[in-house]
């Protein structure tokens, strides 16, 4: 009878100290609709560490460059979320560090630089089943800039002027419509 009791208790024990969470929500990888729209590679992974605080990291990726338009950047992204309800589901709140290398401009000016920065964004998730789930999110952040401004329209006999700047820039840090899937 001692014995039937112990086990039971143990058994208690052992199913309440299982996290109450589904087993989909510890991990998903994300790709960036909005951001496919423009030609630029987005994606990103995401992990749960507490119930309502994931962290995640993502990359961006734009190759395109032409006589007349360059919007050549690539950019890192690495933050933590806090989720109002739980952890991938409903409103949150993130902070994130970046870093952006950029090559952008047109046929009269362009600008080559990098910049650093930190973002604060707010977004909503919502589940379409128990693996899939899309999320709308927006967010400005801070930038320290060091960029090179030139002429392309220069020809090979002509001085070149070339101008250094180093700034600070208040700037959409993200935006997007991201689809999700859940591990």
């Amino acid at each position: 009878m001692k014995r039937k009791f112990i086990l039971t208790f143990a058994l208690l024990v052992a199913v309440w100290g299982i996290p109450h969470r589904a087993a989909a929500q510890i991990f998903a990888v994300r790709a960036n609709a909005l951001a496919a729209l423009t030609a630029t590679l987005d994606l990103g992974a995401e992990v749960s560490v507490a119930d309502k605080w994931t962290v995640e990291v993502s990359g961006y990726w734009n190759p395109i460059r032409t006589e007349n338009l360059s919007t050549r950047f690539h950019t890192v992204q690495v933050g933590g979320r806090y989720w109002a309800y739980e952890s991938f589901v409903g409103h949150f709140v993130g902070a994130h560090l970046s870093y952006v290398g950029y090559d952008l401009g047109n046929r009269t000016h362009r600008y080559d630089g990098r910049a650093f920065g930190i973002g604060l964004s707010y977004g909503y998730s919502w589940m379409l089943s128990t693996r899939w789930n899309v999320a709308m999110e927006a967010g400005i952040g801070l930038f320290r800039t060091r960029d090179t401004r030139r002429d392309p329209t220069v020809g090979e006999w002509d001085d070149e002027y070339l101008y250094h700047y180093r700034r600070w820039t208040l700037f959409p840090s993200r935006l997007g419509v991201s689809f999700s899937y859940l591990f």
